[in-house]
């Protein structure tokens, strides 16, 4: 690391102010940049993270106002300006944007952009991951804007890129994942940092932020890529980063970051013999916190009743959410069926256990609950149905006796339930409410 002080589209800036999400205050910012840089540029938006806009607009200097980064890369014959830039601009003492400074940035693309409150005393940072043509492992820049001076204090690579007040100080780290692969061996070998920003002087005496790499510690080898991250806590209140790993199958299995006894530790990993047979999935099947209680649960899965030798193709899984516990536990949670395309999972009644199942409607594409009667193949007591339709469509649904559990965003789910309840495993529509959990990708 080298330290020194101080599903994206890309517009033309020529047909950026026909867009349609396109703010007053981008425009403004627009002007401003095409003003100090020209018009032969395009637009670079992060494909990941919160920030996913080529203009992102954040108080990062501490004073009152926002201030502006735009992600763009020169085009045109009459430039030789290659690659991507990033560029701060400021409003002046009329109230004007305008341009303070342009950086070159690290890569290809943005991955993500991170603003956010680190070190001792808690100064906001910007944080740019860069896609390169290198490989999977991406560039990271951090950037600072004090005292009017806009620059990079530090640089790195990663896998993974979060930031978390891993040890419950009050100020966020910044943790990362890399992986190396030895050439001689094949063998891949990923680590786990935490990196700080702390005050030192550079080489005129002024006092400038750092980035210090502070702990280091081993993830499970052999892992192919990392599927994403997860800030959260664990049971006992501890912030966690939660790693959703992929294997050489093609598998998930979940990787934990979190400070323990003054000290970093990756629990999977160290008793990963146990722990990661347990939690290794199929793919899709991430971590979440289902019930937004802050808690981030980890999926479970085994092959639904009736499924248990069916080919692994042809198999439904019944997924356990479960919480992770000391020492080396993991506790269930909650039980049911995840529909992992439809984005929502049903939490089985304690009643269900080992006496349901679910087959998945053809025609429909919903999701059909059943009585289970020894033989996934043969007819079997129909107990709810769950279907996930666009707003527009909910009406023809309504007609047809199906009810309204849940919305999220543009979708409605919905619940058709058996007018004969003589059936004791019908659910209830407040059993089916309380139960049914939406999950954000």
């Amino acid at each position: 690391m080298l330290l020194s002080g101080c599903t994206s589209i890309n517009f033309s800036v020529d047909n950026l102010l026909a867009a349609p999400k396109l703010t007053a205050e981008q425009s403004e910012i627009h002007e401003a940049l095409i003003a100090a840089v020209g018009n032969n540029l395009t637009l670079k938006y992060p494909k990941n993270g919160a920030n996913r806009s080529a203009y992102v607009i954040a108080d990062i200097d501490e004073e009152p106002g926002d201030e502006a980064l735009v992600f763009y890369e020169y085009t045109g014959s009459e430039t030789n300006d290659d690659g991507l830039r990033v560029n701060l601009l400021d409003k002046d003492e009329n109230g004007k944007w305008q341009s303070v400074k342009e950086i070159a940035g690290a890569g290809t693309d943005v991955d993500k952009v991170i603003i956010a409150k680190m070190g001792a005393d808690n100064h906001t940072n910007v944080l740019v991951g860069y896609q390169t043509l290198s490989g999977e492992e991406k560039a990271l820049e951090i950037y600072s804007y004090f005292g009017g001076s806009f620059g990079r204090i530090g640089t790195s690579s990663y896998s993974v890129l979060e930031t978390i007040d891993v040890d419950s100080d009050g100020a966020n780290e910044l943790v990362t994942i890399r992986r190396q692969t030895n050439t001689e061996t094949g063998l891949t070998t990923s680590t786990a940092s935490l990196l700080t920003l702390n005050k030192t002087t550079d080489d005129e005496g002024k006092e400038v932020d750092a980035v210090t790499l502070t702990q280091s510690i081993e993830m499970c080898d052999n892992v192919s890529s990392y599927a994403r991250a997860l800030a959260g806590r664990v049971a006992d209140g501890r912030n966690a980063l939660y790693v959703d790993a992929v294997d050489a199958e093609g598998m998930l299995h979940t990787e934990l970051v979190y400070y323990r006894y003054s000290a970093l530790q990756n629990p999977m990993q160290i008793r990963s013999e146990k722990l990661i047979p347990l939690c290794t999935r199929p793919y899709g099947y991430y971590s979440a916190d289902i019930d937004n209680d802050g808690i981030i649960e980890i999926p479970v899965t085994r092959p639904l009743t009736g499924y248990e030798s069916a080919p692994p193709e042809e198999q439904l899984v019944l997924t356990s959410w479960t919480h992770y516990v000391d020492f080396y536990e993991l506790q269930e949670v909650y039980s049911g069926y995840y529909a992992v395309s439809d984005g929502y999972t049903f939490v089985f009644p304690g009643r269900w256990a080992d006496s349901v199942t679910v087959k998945r409607d053809p025609v429909t594409n919903e999701t059909v609950f059943y009585k289970y009667a020894g033989d996934i193949n043969a007819e079997m007591t129909e107990l709810m149905r769950i279907a996930v339709v666009p707003k527009t469509q909910v009406e023809e649904f309504t007609f047809s006796g199906y009810q309204v559990i849940t919305s999220a965003g543009q979708l409605d789910y919905l619940a058709l339930l058996p007018t004969n309840k003589r059936e004791q495993l019908i659910p209830t529509v407040d059993e089916v409410t309380n139960n049914l959990y939406v999950i954000e990708s």
